[in-house]
């Protein structure tokens, strides 16, 4: 892996050629390309044009992949593709390419194995040399602009003395990514404690003192921890519970989390989740947003009900087209004083700013929010909570700095609608609609789906992106699975309305058309491009196109007289199984849904029956209760706790290992059916169970049904909830 850097060893120095005036991205609607259209660089957008030319001209091709908000692309955009002469060197030499990783992420993910490969690390900009074939030879992230230039000269001098021999490496290379992007391996069998080990292993890296993995820069890894409190539900693990919800108080006391005007930063640079990169992106605000709200629904918490609605009154307030999709992002940059660009400015304060915004209350603000004469960033303050702070006091001070903060010039907003980002918000928002019995938030998850099935599909195709009412781009695997688990969600967690589980299903069909490989994982895109076909495996942003897929089938399989969805899951984890486990703190989503296939699902509102019983379960630790509502469909009915029959299972709920009184079950209904001319004792419609639970204890509910129609009685289910 190491051979093709080694090519690159001679110097020289090149002449250089005019940029036009505006570049070969005209008519591009990317607000990232449009961004470079007017630098000096002549750069082309990813397609047969820009590689037809590099093959015709024999120039080797630079890729630049980046996105709107990144501060890093607008640092090396201004110092190296707006210099004159890194612009005319690269214009007589190069092939220029420059990609949205936000529209194109399977040729960003490409790519950024090409540079994880040759550097051991990765980033953005990420920055590709590629042979006038399209094969990768050479790769790094951000370049200084004298670094840049002085690697430039040093490619062209290798590819004028020999293009043959460096072609010919750069093949060989190219093939080993390409075995890589489609590697399996033989299936490993995911059992309980396979996946409860694996989920052990991922907490060796836990950071103790501040939350979440690793050390810096701190990535939220959302996917990851959703996986964890999966796992802890399952095993009333209060271990693993404990380094979710230390995660969670980590990033809310942190300068990540975006205290004055709601929501979360990508990252942090630090361990303490202190000084973050202040780009906000949707899918860190759905997928933090959904840990909140499962936080407090387990503990009852009101920092983590608090932090949760105002991340999402922040999306539904500045990150919501009229038409009801989602924004992908806001920069990290925005203008000074002077009118030049500056990171975090937009979010950072001083003292001097608190007293002019608050008056009187600014130094219990200053206090609170950790804000210092010298600052933490730049001079300034990335702002930080101090411990037991009064949040009656401190929010409405919030929101007047808030409107202080308006007063700024504001970051750039990216205006893209992105499916799967979008469906992540979806899913996130009918829950917590749900959950917090914020019909709002259940309305706006339903009009961003709607948007998506009226305006972002042409027939049964659907589109990735949509800008200014522009849907373009065909979708990828992650855009119909994360679409269908929306769709899902709204079934879930609404009542009457659109049927939005006829349309789940329609996406699922939609994967076995478009991305099928022979009982393999799926491929990322219907069509190949870049350098070969790809099986997405790895959680990044948001769970991989494959793990979406696999928790789709799973829960169709759990809704629908679907057989089949139900094979297809278990084909899927087989096939992502070894994956997984050799990897689990990059595929825990995956894991997540293998658990769902086993076990079944964990959360308090499930379906089961293939459809037919919906079980939704509120605990309730004040009253000391927990209350199982069971709602089965028309046509079929439970046994009654009493059915009559000994060879009926009875419904039965036991908390803690205490069976609820038979006199606290509801009267049954006698009733004869078609198989049977006996009279039956059955529940049908609704029906409610109260039980006790037992003070301070960390148990499990079980309830046992067994659903019937007029003519089949289905296997018994056990559903267990966890007492904390």
């Amino acid at each position: 892996m190491k051979l093709i850097p080694t090519i690159l060893v001679a110097l020289a120095l090149g002449t250089a050629a005019s940029a036009q005036e505006a570049n070969h991205l005209l008519g591009q609607d990317s607000p990232y390309l449009q961004q470079h259209l007017y630098n000096e660089v002549d750069w082309y957008p990813w397609g047969e044009e820009a590689l037809a030319k590099a093959k015709a001209e024999n120039k080797p091709i630079f890729v630049s992949v980046g996105y709107s908000a990144c501060h890093w692309c607008h640092v090396m955009e201004e110092e190296s593709f707006k210099d004159k002469t890194i612009g005319a060197f690269l214009n007589e030499h190069f092939i220029s390419i420059k990609i949205d990783r936000e529209q194109r992420p399977d040729l960003d993910e490409q790519f950024m194995l090409v540079t994880q490969t040759l550097t051991g690390t990765g980033g953005w900009p990420n920055s590709v040399f590629m042979t006038s074939n399209a094969d990768p030879f050479y790769a790094g992230t951000y370049f200084p602009p004298d670094t840049f230039l002085n690697i430039l000269r040093q490619i062209n001098d290798t590819w004028q003395a020999d293009s043959v021999a460096l072609s010919a490496n750069a093949a060989e290379f190219s093939e080993l990514i390409r075995d890589y992007m489609t590697s399996t391996a033989a299936a490993k069998d995911l059992t309980p404690e396979a996946v409860r080990a694996a989920a052990n292993g991922i907490l060796t890296e836990f950071d103790d003192f501040n939350g979440g993995l690793g050390v810096s820069p701190k990535f939220p890894r959302e996917s990851t921890f959703l996986f964890l409190l999966d796992q802890a539900k399952r095993d009333g693990d209060a271990e693993m519970l404990g380094a979710v919800l230390g995660t969670l108080d980590g990033i809310l006391m942190g300068g990540i989390h975006d205290h004055v005007g709601g929501g979360f930063h990508r990252y942090s640079i630090d361990p303490e989740w202190h000084v973050p990169h202040f780009e906000k992106m949707l899918y860190n605000q759905a997928l933090i947003g959904r840990l909140l709200v499962r936080a407090w629904e387990i503990t009852g918490t009101a920092r983590y009900r608090r932090a949760a609605e105002r991340t999402f009154d922040y999306v539904l307030r500045e990150m919501r087209d009229p038409a009801g999709g989602f924004y992908s992002a806001q920069d990290a940059d925005s203008l000074d004083a002077d009118g030049k660009l500056e990171e975090g400015i937009f979010y950072t304060w001083t003292p001097a700013q608190v007293r002019a915004a608050l008056g009187a209350d600014a130094d219990f603000v200053i206090a609170a929010l950790n804000i210092s004469e010298y600052g933490n960033f730049e001079g300034s303050n990335s702002i930080h909570l101090t411990d037991d702070v009064d949040f009656t006091r401190l929010d409405p001070l919030l929101d007047k700095m808030r409107a202080a903060r308006l007063q700024r010039p504001t970051p750039f907003k990216d205006r893209k609608i992105v499916v799967s980002w979008n469906a992540a918000m979806i899913e996130t928002l009918a829950e917590a609609g749900y959950v917090f019995e914020r019909p709002d938030y259940y309305e706006a998850a339903a009009q961003a789906a709607s948007f998506i099935l009226s305006d972002m599909m042409d027939g049964d195709d659907l589109l990735r992106v949509s800008i200014n009412g522009n849907a373009t781009i065909p979708a990828q695997l992650a855009d119909y699975a994360g679409l269908g688990l929306a769709l899902l969600a709204l079934h879930d967690y609404g009542t009457e309305g659109l049927d939005w589980l006829t349309d789940a299903d329609r996406m699922a069909v939609e994967i076995s058309k478009r991305f099928v490989e022979q009982d393999g994982p799926y491929r990322m895109t219907e069509t190949i491009e870049g350098l070969g076909a790809y099986y997405p495996v790895d959680d990044s942003e948001i769970p991989s196109g494959n793990a979406l897929a696999l928790n789709l089938f799973v829960r169709l399989g759990n809704r629908m007289e679907a057989p089949l969805y139900t094979q297809q899951a278990l084909v899927l984890a087989a096939a992502l199984s070894a994956n997984a486990l050799a990897a689990p703190e990059v595929r825990g989503y995956t894991l997540l849904g293998s658990q769902t296939l086993t076990l079944g699902a964990t959360g308090n509102v499930r379906s089961v029956s293939s459809g037919a019983v919906r079980v939704a379960a509120n605990i309730d630790r004040d009253a000391g209760t927990i209350t199982v509502r069971i709602k089965v469909k028309d046509g079929w009915h439970v046994n009654a706790h009493e059915p009559l029959e000994d060879y009926f299972i009875p419904t039965n709920l036991v908390v803690d290992g205490v069976p609820m009184t038979a006199g606290d079950y509801p009267e049954p209904k006698l009733k004869a059916l078609t198989f049977n001319d006996k009279l039956l004792a059955l529940y049908e419609g609704e029906v409610e169970l109260v039980a006790v639970i037992p003070d301070d204890t960390t148990g499990v509910a079980v309830l046992t049904i067994q659903a019937c129609s007029n003519e089949i009685c289905l296997q018994p289910e056990e559903l267990r909830f966890t007492l904390w």
